[in-house]
């Protein structure tokens, strides 16, 4: 299995403040980190790091935090070939603000992200089969998505869509190409207009995007775990209680970890792995810096049980 991502690949600067700032307010942060960062790039290093064969394909700018990104990358486990050098936007950067309880804020500027196009994908999608997946966010073009996903079904490949961050609408026939589409709960509600106030209405989000195309849907709730519907039934899997450092990541890591996990066994199963991964992500800061390993999570679920 390989899985292949267009995906986002930011330098992440991190403050800590004891506060977010009020409209004209000047905060001194407690403190400064930089890290590799982006949704995409988060994302397949959680899934290497799961034991997943990786290639991104994706554009840095010809720059030092290119150059740094691109070798972070690589010493994860990622395969980089696909990821171009853009010679005329600079490389996406995130500023997060992450405050004592873990909650963040995140301004992100894309940069070269915004300059991926179908070509850059298409060498990597010649190689794929009906074993392999191809995954994106909407940090990338949602019309190079949808091209891309258009194309992938006519090649058998499985897709996933992880719709973040969250869009109003998206072109017609992305969902009916998406095999699995994973949101956050504000997510769900952008694409499905159903506030999520109770189990009742998470239920009707996952069954309106299934009717709208998508195969399998989950929906993360934060402290609340996950919501699935799909073949395998529809359910809920709890969260594991952690003390949250910093929410920075966490999704991406739940989604890598459950695609290292995707078909290897029941779908509950995979999700629990998941909803492991991305407690031990919040329990530690930064987005990549704090995905977790194959043998850490394994241990953590051992820990659990």
């Amino acid at each position: 299995m390989t899985l292949a991502i267009i995906g986002s690949i930011n330098l992440d600067q991190i403050f800590a403040v004891q506060q977010i700032p009020h409209p004209g307010e000047t905060l001194i942060a407690d403190s400064l980190t930089e890290a590799p960062g982006g949704k995409g790039a988060n994302q397949a290093v959680a899934a290497a790091l799961n034991g997943v064969d990786v290639d991104f394909i994706g554009r840095v700018g010809d720059d030092g935090s290119g150059i740094s990104l691109r070798q972070s990358l690589v010493a994860k486990g990622v395969q980089a070939t696909h990821l171009i050098t853009d010679t005329h936007e600079p490389t996406g950067r995130a500023v997060i603000m992450v405050e004592p309880s873990g909650e963040n804020r995140i301004v992100v500027a894309s940069g070269a992200n915004a300059a991926v196009t179908m070509a850059d994908v298409q060498p990597v999608l010649e190689q794929l089969g009906p074993d392999d997946f191809l995954m994106a966010t909407f940090e990338s073009p949602i019309q190079t998505i949808t091209d891309a996903f258009t194309a992938a079904k006519q090649h058998g490949v499985k897709t996933v869509l992880n719709p973040a961050p969250a869009r109003h609408g998206v072109p017609i026939g992305l969902l009916a190409a998406t095999d699995i589409i994973i949101p956050n709960e504000g997510e769900a509600t952008a694409l499905t207009g159903i506030d999520m106030v109770d189990a009742a209405a998470t239920a009707e989000a996952a069954a309106t995007l299934r009717q709208q195309g998508a195969g399998e849907v989950i929906i993360t709730l934060a402290e609340r775990g996950s919501y699935y519907s799909g073949p395998s039934g529809d359910f809920s899997v709890p969260a594991y209680t952690v003390q949250a450092v910093d929410t920075t990541g966490a999704g991406d890591t739940f989604i890598g970890a459950f695609l290292s996990q995707y078909g290897q066994g029941d779908v509950a199963a995979a999700i629990d792995y998941a909803t492991a991964a991305s407690a031990i992500a919040v329990a530690h800061a930064g987005g990549q810096p704090s995905i977790p390993s194959a043998d850490a999570v394994t241990a953590f679920l051992k820990e659990a049980h």
